[in-house]
């Protein structure tokens, strides 16, 4: 706390130093309207009125506004360009007497581009900014027909295990939302979630390594938005999407967009189905000693899953008047699954010498819905951009799961010397969130704003996990197996947030507090676990220009970590007879302190630094049970994590046609515990990531992309993870002045990605194989169809975005 209060105070002496430094930066502020006060999405292009070159260009966000920064004293051209208006030109000057110029710009409609024009804006497929990397889905041809979770593996620095679970740069703490809005989704639903979202209705990923106080303080390695597509334009306009791929198996997605907006409302809504068909083999060696002799276990697998998935969205946006509008939103999704998980385990004195084998059926179906609602409102007080906005959330989540393990034991003859082991799991489930937010920002001038809010959820869980035997025909509750967890949970957070920008430094400092309550109960066994805390998670984030071409920057965030609702709950998954997985109620938040130096070169070459510390690491961890001669998966509290990053990212044109972007990402994790399966546990790795892509322009109509990803070897948790890497490769052609787009991709064309894991417990040998289909061929069409005018529909954060995220 000292050495926090003594940084803070050299802060505030800093502030001071600023405020009286002499501002010699230009800058350049405006709004674009029509003539009728519409706000407009228009180019703006900056020039010096010397040579005319072009200094700087932009483009006005979705409220109009626009600006050019840290401009030297001159005059200036600035040349405004919207489709459906008559293009405008003005002059500026800036000089000592006048560095800030404020300008309304009004544009005339043009009646010779009234009609149906196309308009394409190319975005790069990564974009980096000081405090967030972009991914541009809809730049990608290789991401065809890929579904949410296979998108985000090809993000530089993130990873995706092939369990699902999400890391970023070596750590699994991420907060995954939907459009700003939290999944409150375990990492096995959440990547059941994302499998059900197909790329075509993605428009790009951000990957924000220290959130503000504005988030939630859920996350230690940060976290990842992603936003889904908006139909824009006035008038009513929409997309379809059609998709087909096949690997080993076929795959097939579909889906249509529409929106519709004139002067006070806009209804938009859309709807996607995809049906999926994996293949996943799982090869398992392992050794256990009972302490007199070993024995030998090759455990083989191969699991078929099916999945249909349908999401829709349907909303409304009603504008009161100018500043006033209220919106409301629901979504959901109705998915189902079907698996047919076949596979043996030779058991005996070595690999090669078999005393007995167990084949096993273990045939599964699932069923997930959700549906959601949110109610808001939004408030533009006044020019400066004072606003005020409230969300109240209401979302509900239902899970079946049924898996029946039919188990045959066989000698080395391949005949029956013990009767079949039969039973099953029946886990349904059940999630319901209730959650509001306030939120009010407060400029004070341009270059100074204040904001604040305040936020409540409650989440309740229900899961009622029942275990049976198949006796005598008859199926038969095993009470000593079966269990029902009820967890509730209440959060209540404020944060304060203050921005400001100097001469020459941009300065964000905030403070959030969260105060939480929690109840778990395990039914069956009677466990009640209570907890209540209260925590302050500070942020800070400057951002410092040492000249036009170069830019530091330095960021900190405390975060924190609550175990999911899956995680808390002590019942046993079986995966067969001797591999079983199971919670730990027992399971305490964990917390980050995070520091991020990073620097930008012409806002290309972009170099970032990190260093973090956890305590009470949450981890999946792999155990032996040597008496049982059996591994069990679970979950527990490890006494520290130590994280160092360093990660290179630079864009370049090679030729008029040919740009790529190359990232290098390389990590040193430490994880440190004082008793883990019994002994003290101390592992360290270093390890990197090189992601790049390669974007090539055949004609003004067809283009090409490669792609590639090396991971070196890592440890994560337990398990020491071997090197992979997957090569991609796509092909894209438009018609009908692009309206009409058509995609050909290739993932993973060396069928290359295969998922080898061993143990980084000395006392525990095993290793580990898992291959899932991941050499597929795509085709999708995509057409857009009504009015280009550009105008999205707004973005919102509700006010669920967290809670739905650890939901299992």
């Amino acid at each position: 706390m000292k050495q926090i209060s003594m940084f803070f105070i050299f802060l505030f002496v800093f502030f001071l130093s600023q405020v009286k430094a002499q501002d010699k930066n230009g800058k350049i502020l405006g709004l674009v309207t029509d003539e009728n006060s519409k706000l407009i999405s228009a180019t703006i292009i900056l020039k010096d009125l010397k040579d005319s070159t072009i200094s700087k260009k932009t483009f006005s966000n979705d409220q109009g506004k626009f600006g050019f920064k840290n401009l030297s004293i001159g005059k200036y051209l600035i040349e405004v360009t919207a489709v459906g208006y008559s293009p405008k030109s003005e002059k500026f000057e800036i000089n000592h007497n006048q560095l800030s110029i404020n300008k309304n710009i009004i544009l005339a409609s043009d009646s010779k581009n009234l009609g149906s024009v196309s308009v394409s804006i190319k975005k790069p497929l990564i974009e980096r900014f000081a405090d967030k990397t972009v991914m541009n889905v809809e730049s990608s041809i290789v991401a065809t027909g890929n579904t949410a979770l296979e998108v985000l593996a090809k993000i530089p620095g993130v990873s995706v295990n092939q369990d699902g679970v999400i890391s970023v740069k070596g750590k699994s703490g991420v907060n995954v939302l939907i459009d700003g809005k939290s999944t409150f989704l375990s990492n096995e639903q959440l990547a059941i979630r994302l499998k059900s979202l197909n790329s075509s209705e993605l428009k790009s990923i951000e990957l924000i390594t220290n959130p503000s106080a504005k988030y939630d303080a859920e996350g230690n390695a940060g976290i990842i938005n992603i936003k889904l597509k908006k139909n824009s334009g006035f008038g009513t306009n929409g997309n379809i999407d059609l998709g087909f791929g096949y690997g080993k198996n076929p795959k097939s997605d579909a889906g249509i967009s529409l929106n519709h907006r004139d002067k006070n409302l806009n209804i938009f809504g859309n709807f996607a189905n995809n049906n999926n068909k994996y293949q996943e083999d799982l090869n398992i060696d392992r050794v256990t000693n009972d302490g007199f002799s070993n024995t030998f276990f090759h455990q083989y697998n191969t699991q078929i899953r099916s999945l249909h998935n349908n999401n829709y969205k349907l909303g409304a946006d009603f504008s009161i008047n100018e500043k006033n509008i209220i919106g409301f939103l629901t979504t959901g999704y109705f998915n189902n699954g079907h698996d047919s998980s076949n596979g043996f385990t030779d058991i005996g004195t070595s690999f090669t010498k078999i005393d007995s084998t167990i084949l096993a059926d273990n045939p599964s179906s699932s069923k997930y819905k959700n549906q959601a609602y949110n109610l808001n409102f939004k408030s533009v007080i006044d020019t400066l951009g004072q606003e005020f906005s409230v969300d109240l959330d209401y979302a509900q989540y239902r899970s079946e799961e049924y898996t029946v393990y039919n188990n045959y034991f066989s000698d080395t003859d391949g005949f029956q010397y013990k009767i079949p082991l039969i039973f099953r799991n029946l886990t349904p489930s059940m999630i319901k969130i209730k959650a509001a937010k306030i939120d009010y920002s407060l400029p004070l001038n341009d270059k100074t704003k204040f904001d604040f809010g305040l936020k409540s959820s409650w989440v309740s869980t229900d899961n009622d996990f029942r275990f049976e035997n198949l006796i005598t025909s008859q199926w038969q509750n095993d009470l000593t197996r079966s269990n029902r967890f009820i967890y509730e949970e209440n959060i209540n957070a404020a944060y304060a947030n203050f921005k400001h920008d100097f001469v020459s430094t941009g300065i964000e400092i905030g403070l959030r507090t969260e105060q939480t309550n929690s109840k778990g109960n395990s039914v069956n066994e009677q466990k009640v676990v209570k907890r209540s805390y209260f925590d302050f998670f500070p942020s800070l984030s400057i951002n410092q220009t040492l000249s036009e071409n170069n830019q530091l920057g330095f960021s900190y965030s405390r975060r924190i970590d609550r175990p999911d609702y899956k995680s808390l709950n002590p019942f046993v998954y079986f995966v067969d007879l001797y591999t079983f997985s199971q919670g730990n109620p027992f399971l305490n938040p964990q917390y980050t302190n995070a520091f991020q130096l990073s620097y930008n070169y012409k806002k290309e070459l972009n170099i970032s630094l990190g260093y973090s510390i956890t305590s009470n690491l949450i981890i999946d961890v792999l155990l032996p049970d040597d008496e049982k001669k059996i591994l069990y998966q679970t979950v527990q509290n490890l006494d520290k994590q130590f994280s160092y990053d360093l990660t290179i990212g630079y864009p370049t044109t090679i030729s008029k046609f040919w740009s790529m972007d190359n990232t290098v990402t390389s990590t040193y994790n430490q994880i440190k515990s004082a008793n883990l399966g019994g002994t003290d546990y101390d592992r360290k790795k270093v390890n990197f990531n090189l992601n790049s892509s390669h974007n090539f322009t055949i004609t003004p109509s067809a283009s090409a992309e490669l792609s590639g990803e090396f991971a070196s070897a890592q440890i994560y948790g337990t398990y020491a993870i071997k090197p992979y890497y997957e090569i991609d490769f796509g092909l894209k052609k438009s018609f009908i002045d692009k309206r009409l787009n058509l995609k050909f991709a290739i993932n993973d064309i060396f069928n290359s990605r295969i998922g080898r894991i061993s143990s980084a417990l000395s006392n525990l040998n095993y290793s580990l194989s898992q291959k899932q289909e991941s050499r597929i061929f795509r085709f999708s069409l995509n057409y857009t169809f009504g009015s280009n005018s550009i105008k999205a529909t707004r973005d919102r954060k509700t006010s669920v975005t967290d809670e739905e995220r650890r939901i299992k």
